[in-house]
């Protein structure tokens, strides 16, 4: 069967038990949809049911029955989330039922939009009061999402009606939007089982994404892997499933007995199994049970059980922006679940108390994770917000997990994993997003950052700055390589955010003494008190007196008897970043106006006589060796001479003489 047969969408019945819908699905299909021997001795469905269904072009869609009775609600839940279109079954003879109001409920909680009402068995019941049914029906749906749907009355005994409710049934279907299957293969196991000569089969209908013959997929929460070895579609052998597809998929090398259903079958990689599910949820109007008219509020901590997908997972909710949720009101929350669930973003969910089992609303997955997080954050309900804002969106979906990624620059791959989207659709979000500047791709394309997050990361960078002002109140700034460690940052990421605070003002880059280049804030300056300012000028006049043979850092150590030496050691820096100190191999301080006269007096002499000995320029400075050869040193390395043996000549234009004149 090619996948193109296939209209990826999927009916499903819904309604009170009894009231007709296994039969429904008999008549429609001429398959009974209660495949276990309970459901057919007991005559009502337990689980969920499955059926193909032909429209006129050939072309088959999934017909699901899902179970009435309250007792099996999980059940309906599972397979409700499947549907895109549904049936609710109602009986002519019985009216509107308890079952009736939850599961139209439960459906609206799960974001269907489209359906209509079946109302069966009107064999059972005089003419005039089918009209008085249908009317009563059509008061009943009135607010919802089956509002002015059809009403087709039907009797599944005798099959009067059916020519309508096919020919009805038939143009709903043309006219809802199949399933995506562009993105992440994802399919919540609805059964697993072994059979014979074939291993391990899982069913179920992807939510999205398609899955061919030989792919790999994953198992989670279990996280095993296993290859696609067969594929079916409504029975049918078939060489890919897609969302909105009946499907059974026949893996190797995957244990079925650790496989259990409420399981996800997804390509690997994409999703992972968490305890915590961020979402934003809908307390419904009547609340909990035993609340009167307007229901209980409910409150933080409490017990409850989440439907999503084919999982039921146990936990507590916990409010993160209130300590109470009233009935009718929406709130951004957390359950916390005893056992890991696998979730997507958008997934809708339901609601159920621990006890008693009511169900009590639902909502929308905003994201999963293991971490637990506060209350009442700002920044953390801003980010949910954001969230719930995007949902409908794939690309701004897309772009908040890039800004999750924060800091860290990211691979196209890497962003893909976060964001759950395929390789070709996250390639075409990173184009869209650097067109409208809100990506900035580094190291030539090969990673991401948000823009947001570069923002970030130069906020990191000032406070690096920040950091070491305060700890060195003294010292000019930091060179580029410390700064970077001390900014923790991918290097990459740190030149970006460096060059943005250069561009903005918020950071400078000054030359300290040697010709050092230091990074600085913009608004700092390093600022001496009163005392160390007198005596910041005696070491500075005491360095000046000494010309060629200026006092050590120990004699000027000794001119301030009752200061620590390292408070001296700091101004002495202090005159080094400001330039008018010079520090020289051996620990020698020379003062900036000593050692550009000394440099002219070397130039003037070389260009008069020549290559210059180093006891020649001793006589010329009348100093002592001592002081030469470190000053000789320095102007090796300052690039202004070279050493051939025992003389200095002056480098070439091209190597740079630095202050040597014309």
């Amino acid at each position: 069967m090619a996948p193109t047969s296939i209209y990826n969408i999927v009916v499903g019945t819904a309604g009170h038990i009894d009231h007709g819908k296994s039969a429904i699905v008999r008549r429609l299909t001429g398959i009974d949809p209660d495949r276990l021997p309970e459901e057919r001795e007991r005559g009502m469905t337990i689980d969920l049911g499955f059926a193909p269904y032909v429209l006129r072009d050939g072309r088959k869609v999934g017909l699901i029955d899902v179970p009435g009775h309250e007792r099996f609600i999980k059940n309906m839940v599972a397979g409700a989330t499947s549907i895109d279109l549904v049936l609710l079954v109602i009986a002519a003879d019985d009216g509107i039922m308890p079952q009736t109001r939850e599961h139209l409920h439960i459906m609206t909680l799960l974001g269907l939009r489209r359906g209509l009402v079946v109302l069966n068995k009107i064999d059972l019941v005089d003419r005039d009061l089918v009209e008085l049914v249908a009317e009563e029906v059509r008061g009943f749906v009135k607010g919802t999402f089956l509002e002015g749907s059809p009403v087709v009355p039907v009797s599944a005994a005798t099959g009067e009606g059916f020519d309508r409710l096919r020919e009805t049934l038939e143009a709903m279907v043309q006219a809802t939007p199949p399933r995506e299957v562009e993105g992440v293969f994802r399919m919540p196991i609805q059964r697993v089982f072994s059979a014979k000569g074939h291993g391990t089969i899982v069913t179920g209908v992807p939510l999205s994404g398609r899955a061919s013959l030989g792919d790999v997929l994953e198992i989670l929460p279990p996280g095993q892997k296993g290859r696609v070895r067969g594929l079916q579609a409504y029975k049918g052998d078939v060489v890919e499933v897609r969302a909105g597809h009946s499907s059974a998929i026949n893996l190797a090398d995957v244990d079925h007995t650790q496989v259990r259903r409420g399981d996800v079958a997804a390509a690997p990689g994409y999703f992972r199994a968490a305890r915590c599910v961020d979402a934003r949820f809908r307390y419904q109007p009547g609340g909990m049970p035993g609340g009167g008219a307007e229901g209980r509020p409910l409150r933080h901590l409490a017990a409850v059980r989440l439907h999503v997908g084919t999982t039921e997972g146990v936990g507590t909710v916990v409010l993160l922006d209130r300590d109470v949720l009233r009935p009718g009101e929406e709130a951004f929350v957390q359950f916390r679940l005893e056992e890991p669930v696998v979730v997507g973003a958008g997934d809708y969910f339901v609601v159920r108390l621990q006890s008693p089992m009511w169900t009590i609303g639902g909502g929308r997955v905003l994201g999963a994770s293991d971490i637990r997080r506060r209350r009442k954050r700002p920044e953390a309900l801003a980010e949910l917000a954001a969230a719930a804002e995007g949902l409908d969106r794939p690309e701004a979906r897309a772009e908040a997990a890039l800004r999750r990624l924060g800091v860290r620059p990211a691979t196209l791959e890497a962003w893909g994993l976060e964001a759950q989207e395929p390789p070709a659709r996250i390639a075409a979000f990173s184009r869209a997003l650097q067109a409208g500047g809100r990506l900035v791709a580094l190291a030539e394309g090969r990673k991401l950052i948000h823009v947001e997050n570069l923002a970030q990361a130069r906020g990191t960078v000032a406070e690096a700055l920040a950091r070491y002002h305060r700890q060195q109140p003294l010292r000019l700034g930091l060179d580029r390589s410390t700064l970077r460690a001390a900014s923790g940052l991918d290097p990459d990421v740190f030149e970006a955010a460096l060059h943005a605070a250069l561009v903005a003002g918020a950071v400078r880059e000054s030359v300290a003494a040697g010709g050092e280049r230091l990074l600085h804030r913009a608004d700092f300056a390093p600022r001496l008190a009163r005392e160390e300012e007198e005596m910041a000028q005696v070491i500075e006049q005491a360095l000046r007196e000494g010309r060629f043979a200026p006092p050590t850092r120990k004699e000027l150590q000794a001119r301030f008897p009752k200061a620590p030496t390292d408070r001296v050691d700091r101004v002495i820096r202090l005159l080094c970043d400001r330039g008018a100190v010079v520090l020289l191999p051996g620990d020698l301080l020379f003062h900036r106006e000593a050692l550009d006269a000394a440099q002219q007096l070397l130039v003037d002499a070389i260009r008069s006589k020549g290559p210059l000995e180093s006891a020649a320029f001793r006589d010329l400075l009348g100093t002592s060796r001592r002081y030469i050869i470190p000053l000789l040193e320095y102007f090796d390395a300052a690039g202004l001479t070279v050493r051939e043996g025992n003389v200095r000549r002056l480098r070439t234009r091209e190597g740079g003489i630095p202050g040597a004149g014309a």
